[in-house]
């Protein structure tokens, strides 16, 4: 697990010096240029003579090549969501559940353009976020109650208010009966969020969100602008999968 946290870690910050990498980590000095060194080893990690800074290497495409995402959703999503963005002015993330995380499969961010950019194939909290919380919020019972007992033994901090559950079940009510979920800057303090799942064949398979900048726009207008349009651009995804059945 240490390995696969150094891993992460490089590949999200890279390039990356020893130190970026224990802060990322929270791994002692030593511990982490272990792990580094054998990561340099086995090929997936390389390290510049000059400036000592680590970078993954090609190899580290080998551990997903036998990974295939929802490509009928990703492709029916993509071009909505662009829409999305180009009828908003803000970006959009896509996200799948996966062992404790959303992970971003899909991203129309452009760099430089928020304080935290993030990149396909990030892992990002389910209860700190939008798109987590409307995905477990959508997800049937018995998958949700699989999901808190993830997050419930997880020493992520992100993760402590699952242990909370009557406050979670009432949020989740909350977020079901609007149909949508927000996050008013409790990931990131510069921004806020809204996001909707996508739902085929009764289940719920992603959600997608809409972020902006907190200071642009008040919580009140950003619901009342963006809700619409995140309700209508489901819509549109849900009736493309639909039809590609």
């Amino acid at each position: 697990m240490r390995g696969l946290k150094v891993l992460e870690a490089v590949n999200r910050l890279g390039p990356a010096r020893l130190t970026d990498i224990q802060a990322e980590t929270g791994l002692p000095k030593a511990s982490a240029l272990r792990v580094l060194d054998t990561l340099r080893h086995g090929g997936y990690v390389t390290v510049t003579a000059d400036s000592r800074e680590y970078l993954v290497t090609a190899r580290t495409l080998s551990l997903s090549n036998n990974y295939q995402a929802d490509e009928a959703l990703l492709a029916a999503a993509a071009p909505i969501l662009q829409e999305l963005r180009d009828a908003t002015g803000w970006p959009s993330d896509l996200a799948f559940y996966q062992a404790g995380k959303m992970v971003i499969a899909d991203t129309n961010r452009r760099p430089g353009s928020f304080s935290v950019n993030r990149k396909i194939g990030t892992r990002v909290s389910v209860m700190l976020t939008a798109i987590g919380r409307v995905y477990l919020a959508f997800c049937d019972a018995e998958q949700r109650n699989a999901i808190i007992e993830t997050l419930i033994a997880s020493d992520d901090a992100d993760d402590r208010a699952a242990t909370d559950r009557p406050a979670l079940d009432a949020l989740l009510e909350q977020t079901r009966a609007r149909g949508y979920a927000i996050n008013e800057r409790e990931s990131v303090a510069t921004i806020r969020a809204a996001a909707v799942p996508v739902l085929h064949q009764g289940r719920v398979m992603c959600s997608f969100n809409v972020i902006g900048l907190a200071q642009a726009v008040p919580m009140r207008d950003f619901e009342k602008t963006y809700i619409p349009m995140l309700m209508q651009a489901r819509q549109r995804i849900e009736a493309a999968l639909e039809r590609n059945d």
